[in-house]
């Protein structure tokens, strides 16, 4: 174990059983496996308790003077600094930056310094972020006092991606080139120019182009056998992070059918997260409603603020860690867009159940359904039979 937070390994060894035996094996002898230092184990324990403060991340920060350097040199960014004082402690460029920036830029530095040029950590760290943000300003709707444990649980949640990347580089260069984790360099042309319907990514296989992070977890199944959830919890156990921390990861890509409002808020992060990188949105937001509604969460999720949060706070983030933030998007439009393809299903599906109950219906009744035919038949004669005398008259 490489922390020392966790109580016993008895977690860790669970999820070593679960992992299939030459994963495990490979993993260990793997030297490039990601790790946390230990100053960032410790940030993880402080932003589970709803009482910390930024006194106690600045404590534990400064016991790391290379991270410590790269706050206060962002906090004296540009960007930042503005027409402001230097700082010149960790505490003055935490409260400059916010503790959403300081936690990402303690996570990344650790797990995502090497990112430039390698596109599968680059897409890997964006969607990491914008979940963060989307399940922060989910938690501070729903459980306000964990949004800060709730922001690092779903900036972790896909993790097990990097165990994949660091032990088996060239199998994942091919896995995630087939099954992108998100469009992430966005432009008008690129939202129109795919057709992809709502059906298609409710009942139908989506396309490669647009495939889902379910589908990626399939994918990472067929060729594991197991997908990175498992991996990222497996990863966050053998590091030492709190046991909460790690079943959540483990759990976080599972059914919104949960009672946990913490949880909750980490599974929506993922799917509004991808629908918010995806090129062709709507339909995407279309089948997560429709999720929504199946599941009775339509309440729970107020979409439209979500994404213009998410979308203010992520132009802010992109900048401070140097990443391409995506275009801007008209939240509105989107989700008026995304309603109509939802209500334009409701229709289809309705007359899909209309016609399976009337064939239902001659199934138990074929005799009613045969003289039914036959009037209709007869009345169907009928009227080409005036028909035909109407001509023949008109011709004379």
């Amino acid at each position: 174990m490489t922390g020392s937070l966790a109580s016993d390994d008895t977690l860790y060894m669970t999820l070593t059983d679960e992992l299939p035996a030459f994963l495990s094996h490979a993993f260990l002898k793997c030297k490039n496996l990601p790790a946390l230092p230990s100053v960032a184990l410790k940030v993880l324990e402080i932003a589970r308790s709803s009482r910390s403060t930024l006194n106690d991340y600045a404590k534990a920060i400064e016991h790391d003077p290379a991270l410590t350097l790269r706050l206060i040199a962002l906090a004296n960014s540009a960007y930042y600094s503005r027409a402001s004082s230097p700082v010149q402690t960790c505490l003055e460029a935490m409260q400059r930056l916010g503790l959403d920036t300081t936690l990402a830029v303690i996570l990344g530095f650790s797990l995502f310094q090497q990112t430039h040029g390698e596109s599968v950590r680059n897409r890997t760290w964006q969607r990491a972020i914008v979940a963060a943000l989307v399940a922060r300003y989910l938690a501070e709707q729903l459980c306000p006092q964990q949004s800060g444990y709730v922001f690092t649980t779903a900036l972790l949640q896909d993790i097990g991606i990097l165990a994949f990347q660091s032990t088996y580089p060239e199998e994942s260069k091919t896995l995630y080139a087939e099954l992108p984790l998100s469009c992430t360099q966005q432009t008008p042309a690129s939202r129109s120019h795919l057709a992809l319907s709502f059906t298609d990514l409710t009942h139908t296989k989506p396309c490669y182009t647009e495939c889902s992070h379910a589908e990626l977890a399939r994918a990472e199944q067929r060729f594991f056998g197991c997908d990175h959830t498992l991996v990222g919890a497996w990863l966050a156990a053998k590091w030492g992070v709190p046991d909460n921390i790690v079943n959540a990861i483990h759990q976080s890509h599972e059914s919104y059918l949960v009672s946990d409002k913490v949880v909750l808020c980490v599974r929506l992060s993922g799917p509004i997260t991808d629908a918010w990188l995806s090129a062709n949105p709507a339909p995407m937001l279309a089948a997560l409603l429709y999720q929504l509604k199946a599941f009775g969460r339509t309440r729970t999720l107020k979409l439209k603020e979500v994404l213009q949060h998410v979308q203010q706070q992520n132009a802010m983030l992109a900048n401070a860690l140097q990443m391409t933030a995506p275009i801007e998007i008209d939240s509105d439009t989107l989700l008026a867009e995304a309603q109509q393809l939802l209500f334009q299903h409701t229709l289809t599906l309705g007359a899909q159940l209309d016609y399976q109950q009337q064939a239902l219906t001659s199934l138990r009744y074929p005799e009613t359904t045969h003289k039914e035919d036959s009037r209709l038949d007869a009345a169907l004669n009928v009227g080409r039979a005036g028909l035909t005398r109407t001509s023949k008259k008109s011709s004379f």
